[in-house]
């Protein structure tokens, strides 16, 4: 009884503990060059339950493979946004903005 007990506790922790994208999001993330490119995907693939990020300098997109039992889109926009980046919910931290690059910056964000 107990070798099955201890069996069920591992495969629900190994469940628990393996995190798989099962949505997607795509959204509008300002930014002008590569190294806003390298900024935002390196930023948003350090969150916890991501598995992909990609943004598009020529149209500012990202599209995002992530777990939505451990993270939301929303959520990932406030992390974005505090790097200095406005994404389509989100204004982006002004502080942050005027230590990016000068090339990074731009007069105004999305949301506001």
């Amino acid at each position: 009884m107990k070798k099955a007990l201890s069996l069920i506790i591992l495969i629900t922790f190994l469940a628990a503990c393996s995190s798989k994208p099962n949505a997607q999001a795509e959204f509008h993330v300002r930014g002008n060059c590569e190294m806003c490119k390298e900024r935002i995907d390196k930023t948003v693939l350090a969150i916890r339950g991501v598995d992909k990020a990609d943004w598009n300098v020529e149209t500012e997109t990202i599209q995002i493979a992530y777990d939505s039992t451990v993270v939301k889109p929303v959520e990932i926009e406030k992390v974005i946004a505090a790097t200095g980046h406005a994404t389509t919910h989100i204004p982006m931290d002004t502080a942050a903005h005027a230590k990016l690059p000068e090339c990074c910056q731009v007069n105004q964000g999305f949301a506001h």
